[in-house]
């Protein structure tokens, strides 16, 4: 098939190159499977950011059709803001809410009352019964008990932490994982704060620092451990995951660049043969042993596109979707007894009126918590918050997975 809207002459010349090229990738996606959702969505935005609103338009009718419940009614300042008071972009929307009520379910179990941390991810110590936050604004680490008292566990940039972003407890070993990213330019010592932090819980000291090597590409985003301490980090900006130890420093290259474009959540299952990777446009099936990278089917109807955290519960998988295709919800994605496939997917919760871009969570037994209200669209061209009078407190909240009737 020809490529959908190929671009050409002035027009390809004007068009950011990083743009350019992922829509490019788009349309290769879209050439062998033209009705591909996720596809479809992804490059509206990019026709949206260039502002051609009547081809984005074009696309999110088609994407439509395939019923997945994706939504670009998104918070303000991404994408779609330039079509957002269209009458066809206002039409799909209410087409789209319509067929997918709210469904909430969870319930806020802690407050944290430092509004402008920013928090990334979350992760939970059940011998400490302790909850640690990561901060993309601060750049530290705080540690929040069961009955709501905090403190900074790491305070802003000790040991050369930066942005930081998912994290994961290892509670047998007393281990903290922290992913740690620097956007800013020209901080100082940059490549020495970009990378996954290794602390013991017994004594907040720093264990090790795996960090990217120089000049590397990119930016890691989350980890997930194995039974035996390994700890697997993804590269979002590059599509790499890397391997760590949980004995010595370094990343050891696992998946090569390009293999999970845009590698976001990351799951193991608890057999230890099998990684899960959230990408672009759908979940990524990865053989540990032979590194062979598979996307999950699915049936078209179902959307697995874009999942920030992602966590496998009772031979299934949990994944929180993000604010580029949803304004937030989480879902259960049901899988074959081979792990090949995603059969059936439910919507946990959607639409809950407090949901300001939540990203990543903990699976804590049967339940997922995150924070509801990272409040990242409050976030200043600076990389600075707005003073804590313009902001919430954040939520963390506790969604029951449990059983029930999926669609």
């Amino acid at each position: 098939m020809a490529s959908l809207y190929p671009l050409v002459g002035q027009e390809k010349s004007l068009i950011p190159p990083a743009i350019a090229q992922e829509m490019h990738a788009l349309q290769e996606i879209l050439a062998s499977d033209p009705e591909n959702p996720a596809a479809l969505f992804n490059l509206a935005m990019d026709y949206a950011t260039i502002d051609d609103g009547g081809k984005a338009l074009d696309l999110l009718e088609r994407m439509a059709e395939a019923h997945t419940g994706m939504d670009p009614k998104a918070p303000a300042g991404r994408p779609f803001k330039s079509i957002a008071n269209n009458p066809r972009f206002l039409s799909l929307i209410a087409q789209i809410e319509k067929e997918n009520p709210a469904i909430v379910r969870s319930t806020t179990v802690l407050l944290i009352h430092e509004r402008d941390l920013l928090p990334e991810g979350i992760a939970y110590d059940p011998i400490g019964e302790t909850f640690y936050v990561s901060s993309i604004s601060k750049h530290k680490i705080v540690a929040v008990r069961s009955d709501g008292f905090a403190k900074d566990f790491k305070s802003s940039g000790q040991d050369g932490l930066c942005e930081t972003f998912g994290l994961t407890v290892d509670a047998k070993r007393r281990i903290l994982w922290v992913v740690s990213d620097c956007f800013a330019p020209n901080a100082p010592n940059n490549a020495e704060r970009m990378g996954l932090f290794q602390y013991d819980l017994k004594t907040g000291t720093l264990r090790f620092k795996h960090l990217l090597p120089p000049n590397a590409k990119g930016f890691l985003n989350d980890v997930a451990l194995n039974s035996v301490g390994e700890a697997f980090t993804t590269n979002t900006g590059t599509g790499e995951v890397f391997r760590a130890s949980p004995n010595h420093d370094g990343l050891e290259p696992f998946l090569q660049p390009n293999s999970v474009i845009q590698a976001n959540g990351i799951a193991v299952s608890p057999d230890d043969k099998l990684l899960f990777v959230a990408g672009w446009t759908g979940v990524a099936r990865v053989d540990i042993a032979t590194r062979q990278v598979r996307l999950l089917a699915k049936p078209r109807a179902i959307s697995d596109a874009n999942l920030d955290g992602l966590y496998f519960y009772q031979d299934s998988l949990v994944g929180i979707q993000n604010p580029d295709v949803h304004p937030g919800r989480v879902m259960r994605y049901y899988l074959s007894p081979d792990r090949n496939a995603i059969t059936r997917a439910e919507v946990r919760e959607a639409y809950n009126p407090i949901f300001d871009i939540p990203t990543t969570g903990a699976l804590v037994g049967d339940s997922l918590f995150f924070a509801a209200n990272p409040q990242f669209d409050k976030r200043k061209e600076d990389g600075s918050m707005p003073p804590p009078s313009e902001l919430q407190d954040i939520h963390v909240v506790q969604l029951k997975l449990g059983q029930s009737r999926s669609r």
